[in-house]
């Protein structure tokens, strides 16, 4: 048999402490485990022994294309209520439950479980969507305590049409599985609804598995960490994801061209929502053109680039915009991150907490040398375990037979609901649904409102005011309006761009420019630092609205990266309209009451 080993173990609200009291103390005597790297916590129902079984998610090493490394820290608690109080007590944490060393820690202080609606495009990127999701998501989204359901997309606007048909109240998250073109139809879907001021306020998230992965890049960005793509970088939006903060996102308007008319009928110009970019010229036409290279994944606008750039084109039209006004300028847009080494915790800098730890126990008993449980034979290893008072209690500490094992996750099922919270400050809770409701909601049940009215804006065929707008004409290689820092997980394209700055980033190209000097361009926007390349022929700016018109017979517009009818166009902000789930740089959201 193995010698005893024992520890002792506390909780703050941003670590927990393990510290190794016998045997002899080696060189993994002492662990700090972050708060902000866990995902979520279980404690096995009986007859099952009583473990606190803990999902940590420890960054890589800081250098691209290093994922999260999943570990599974498990202890073997004095008593079954020992370990529910554990789990209680660290799920709080994780929650953002308002807790001290007084609190008596329950299930009821729980906020509800929370649900997602998964949206899966299973032919979107290289085809691995699913696969991706079966191997990396669910399993996190599991360990993090998540109710779920998982609906495959089948053809183009399916999305589109259910976003709008569903009852969105059994629902607190929407996530895209996918790429940008996905969450493109669900915004669209939430803008089209009669209840769209209350549908466009539900939270959005999104999990890399497209070749258009911009929005992930930006969350990527936003929260701190290196640049990554593919798995890496699913990983860190699915950590943020379970984290579950959200932050108010702006979306345009956009009012294009009418679609070539039926039946000798005049038709209408068409009104959309856009959460990413509208683009002309050279960025548009590698997106549409790389279509082709598909299978290729995002190194597919790599190749388009590189074609583009050899048969260089130019289009003359005329660009017209509304530059900010000093008094328009957002005091309150979220601000970047700082990189950081990835440790910060969800519940830093929140008024109430204490310093005092908030849970200890001291463990010591011998470990076994295996564990056989549900089926799984789970190796011992050190573990973290906590209990429930507090340092300055009269009270001894409770000594609590704790063996640390490790292994697999030990559920898979859907959690089940949980009282309503006590006192809880706002958290990213959400609401499980009554059961049997029913998945569509009659139209003739909802009031049809009008959508938001572009207010800096006059009809499209009508000519734009003269006072405060600026108009340039002439040849143009590229128009691109973005309002997230990245045009792709790679691509660095606004630096300064905020999910709610409520601007546009318009960075406009005109002929003139060499093939070199435009290579440079993008070459630099993988860091950002693309401002920094001086041409006359490169401008970068921000606006409230523009309006763009082609002045050339053929080309192509973008909006999205979704192919629109190609003529006169424009667009306006309308400043945090939707919301986006960013993680632990975001605050929570609270469940719906039933």
């Amino acid at each position: 048999p193995s010698p005893a080993s024992n520890y002792a173990l506390t909780l703050t609200h941003t670590h927990i402490h393990i510290q190794r009291l016998s045997p002899k103390a080696g060189k993994e005597a002492r662990l700090l485990l972050p708060l902000s790297e866990l995902v979520g916590c279980s404690c096995p129902r009986a007859p099952a022994p009583p473990l606190l079984v803990l999902y940590w998610y420890p960054p890589g090493k800081r250098r691209k294309g290093v994922s999260r490394r999943r570990q599974v820290r498990a202890y073997l608690a004095e008593s079954r209520c020992e370990a529910e109080r554990w789990s209680a007590a660290v799920q709080c944490l994780l929650r953002g439950v308002t807790v001290t060393a007084d609190t008596e820690f329950s299930r009821s202080l729980l906020p509800r479980p929370r649900r997602l609606m998964l949206l899966v495009n299973p032919f979107s990127g290289r085809g691995q969507a699913m696969q991706w999701c079966q191997t990396h998501i669910l399993p996190m989204i599991r360990e993090a305590n998540i109710s779920y359901n998982l609906i495959q997309t089948e053809r183009q606007n399916h999305a589109r049409e259910l976003i709008r048909e569903i009852s969105l109240t059994d629902w607190d998250g929407i996530i895209i599985v996918s790429g940008d073109g996905l969450l493109h139809e669900v915004i669209n879907g939430l803008m089209e609804r009669p209840d769209w001021e209350q549908a466009i306020k539900t939270p959005v998230g999104i999990l890399p598995c497209g070749s258009g992965n911009a929005l992930a890049g930006s969350l990527n960005h936003h929260a701190g960490y290196d640049m990554c793509l593919r798995e890496p970088l699913l990983l860190n939006c699915c950590f943020l994801l379970c984290r579950g903060g959200v932050r108010p996102m702006d979306v345009i308007s956009v009012t294009t061209s009418p679609p070539p008319s039926i039946n000798s009928r005049p038709a209408s110009p068409r009104r959309l929502f856009s959460f990413l970019s509208v683009a002309w010229g050279f960025v548009s036409d590698v997106d549409i053109e790389s279509e082709r290279y598909r299978g290729l994944g995002s190194a597919r606008f790599t190749l388009g680039t590189l074609v583009r750039i050899a048969s260089l084109r130019s289009y003359k039209g005329r660009l017209s915009f509304l530059p900010p006004s000093s008094s328009d300028t957002s005091p309150d847009a979220t601000p970047p991150l700082p990189r950081r080494p990835l440790s910060r915790s969800i519940t830093e800098g929140l008024e109430g907490f204490c310093r005092t730890p908030i849970h200890r126990t001291c463990s010591d008993i011998r470990i076994p040398t295996k564990w056989t449980f549900l089926g799984s034979v789970l190796s011992p290893s050190p573990l973290p375990f906590v209990t429930l008072l507090s340092p300055t209690s009269p009270r001894p500490w409770i000594k609590t037979r704790m063996p640390p094992v490790r292994g697999p996750s030990l559920f898979s099922s859907t959690p089940t609901q949980t009282r309503s919270p006590l006192n809880y400050r706002p958290s990213p809770c959400l609401y499980l649904p009554r059961r049997h409701l029913p998945l569509h909601v009659p139209r003739r049940t909802l009031r049809p409102t009008s959508s938001p009215v572009d207010n800096l804006l006059p009809p499209l065929d009508q000519p734009i005011p003269t006072r405060d707008w600026v108009t340039i004409e002439g040849d143009f290689v590229l128009v691109l309006a973005l309002y997230q820092s990245h045009l792709g997980a790679d691509l660095h394209a606004a630096p300064q761009a905020r999910f709610d700055d409520g601007l546009i980033h318009l960075t406009f190209v005109r002929a003139g420019i060499s093939r070199a000097t435009l290579l440079r361009l993008f070459f630099a926007m993988e860091r950002g630092t693309h401002h920094s390349v001086t041409s006359p022929y490169v401008s970068h700016i921000t606006c409230k609205a523009f309006r763009l018109q082609p002045l050339s017979t053929r080309g192509t517009l973008t909006v999205d990266g979704e192919l629109v009818p190609y003529g006169p166009l424009q667009a306006q902000v309308h400043p945090s309209l939707a919301r986006l789930i960013v993680g632990d740089s975001g605050p929570g959201i609270v469940g719906r009451e039933e």
